[in-house]
């Protein structure tokens, strides 16, 4: 990996693939990294491509569908066992720290056991990291809002939290959107940027095609994919659109930054 990087971990839509993991990222600034969302085989994805887990300083949560956070607390598990001591921050959208700490209790991943210290951090909309290393602004999105007439009938706690991330390494920015209500949660945060990944499963293909006309973006990413038939046709409807900075994503895929 080069100095500066971003690393697909996973690829695959909500529905589990044989061949792809699921939502999974790593940024690689230096030599720290920081995990984005952790699904289904993200953690063996890691593991495959030789990298060392306690090299993480950080986790990012987008958003609270399995897809995207599911093996969290086997990665968790991982670097306990990998024999972790310096403490790791574990960025969160607000309305999932404390259920989630009740999770690691209910799978026996108890923090007062562990030999690290995991710092919570609550995210909402607008909520900004910053280090020597990078700068991440969380950026709230509509994914969840599907969900509004069962958590008001049922009087659930949810708050309807998913973000998407824009990241700034250097002279380098890249955009995360992680899942959408549809591609106007993202629009007004394109141009400029160097790296776009997009998920390709809850936005219209052609809306996008079309706006990518009226923009400056070096390099699309397509994630979040789903089969090959699907696959296919967006590659087709780019060529169509005569769009050709935008690439498949591919697990182990790793853009530098």
């Amino acid at each position: 990996m080069s100095e500066n990087s971003f690393f697909i971990l996973g690829s695959s839509s909500g529905l589990p693939q044989a061949e792809r993991a699921t939502a999974g990222y790593l940024l690689k600034t230096g030599d720290s990294l920081s995990l984005i969302d952790c699904g289904g085989g993200v953690t063996a994805s890691f593991l495959k491509r030789g990298l060392n887990p306690l090299d993480v300083d950080r986790i990012f949560i987008s958003h609270t569908h399995s897809d995207h956070v599911c093996e969290l607390t086997l990665f968790l598990q991982l670097i306990y066992l990998r024999g972790r001591e310096k403490p790791i921050d574990l960025y969160l959208p607000k309305e999932f720290v404390e259920p989630f700490k009740q999770y690691m209790r209910a799978v026996y991943l108890i923090v007062e056991k562990l030999p690290y210290e995991i710092r919570f951090h609550p995210m909402t909309d607008g909520f900004i990291y910053e280090s020597d290393l990078f700068r991440l602004r969380a950026i709230g999105n509509k994914h969840l809002h599907g969900f509004k007439e069962y958590i008001e009938r049922l009087n659930l706690p949810n708050k309807m939290q998913c973000h998407s991330f824009k990241i700034r390494v250097g002279e380098k920015v890249l955009f995360y959107s992680a899942d959408l209500a549809s591609f106007d949660d993202v629009k007004e945060y394109l141009d400029g940027c160097d790296i776009v990944l997009l998920e390709s499963t809850h936005i219209d293909m052609d809306e996008f095609f079309e706006f990518t006309q009226t923009i400056k973006v070096e390099q699309y990413i397509i994630t979040h994919l789903g089969t090959k038939e699907e696959i296919a046709s967006i590659s087709q409807q780019a060529k169509k659109a005569g769009v050709n900075n935008l690439i498949i994503a591919i697990d182990g895929m790793e853009l530098q930054l």
